[in-house]
Order: structure tokens, then sequence, then C-alpha cells
């Protein structure tokens, strides 16, 4: 870890174990006091529903049902990643959709603000294989 990295004014290398818990405690605090609506980036639709929460972003799919450029052997694939990262991060049994011009992950709670930033960079690491403007 770089020696330039400090929390309350003090290196995070010299810190004690019982230090970093604490500190990981008010780092906790500090992010679930702020509206997630200053992290989510603007691709994405986060929607409180009945069941928990949806969350989906729009791709460039040339308006052709995605269940036409997705095989089913896709959708176990995405599914699959998305199952390793709601086990990391505690939100099992999020579904994948993949609609018209969009994929949805459907959670059946809702989501703390960690576990939204984790789902946020899972979009961001399935947009180079999903979008398919990406495609030479």
């Amino acid at each position: 870890m770089s020696s330039d990295v400090s929390w309350k004014g003090r290196p995070i290398d010299e810190m004690s174990r019982a230090e970093l818990v604490q500190a990981l405690k008010e780092a906790l605090l500090l992010l679930r006091s702020v509206s997630p609506d200053n992290f989510i980036r603007p691709e994405l639709e986060v929607t409180e529903t009945s069941a928990g929460i949806l969350v989906a972003r729009t791709f460039k799919w040339a308006f052709i049902p995605a269940g036409h450029l997705w095989s089913d052997e896709d959708r176990r694939s995405v599914q699959a990643r998305l199952d390793a990262l709601a086990a990391r991060y505690g939100f099992e049994g999020a579904v994948v959709r993949f609609g018209p011009d969009r994929l949805e992950v459907d959670v059946p709670r809702r989501l703390q603000i960690e576990q939204l930033l984790a789902l946020q960079e899972w979009f961001a690491c399935e947009k180079d294989g999903l979008d398919i403007s990406q495609v030479p």
C-alpha cells in the first residue's frame, strides 16, 4: 500500500487491526449517509419495486430484441457472473433479464450503498461484452 494513504491524518500502514476495523465502520457510515443518487452513474436506472430493487442499463443493441443477439448460453454466463458478485456482496437471488434494449438485474431486497456500487461496477464490466456498438 502507498505510504501516502491515510485516514483522518493517520497513515493506514501504521494502523492496528482494531483501528482499521473502526476506520472501515466509520467509512461505511459515511457512505450510507449520502444519497445513492450521488454515486450512481447516469446510464443506470435504479427503481424500487414491491419485491426489492431493479437496476437496469440500456445498451446499443440497435433495437434488435436481445433474444436474437444473445443465446441461452450467453444468458447463463451473465447470470453466473452476477451470482458470483452477489455471493461476495450479500445480495443472492438477483436475476438477470435481457430486455429489447437493456439489461436488468432484479434484486429481491433493498441494497446497501456498497452493494449498489459493486453492481454498478459489474454493469461497467459487462458493457464490453454486451454493447454491440463495440463490435468492429
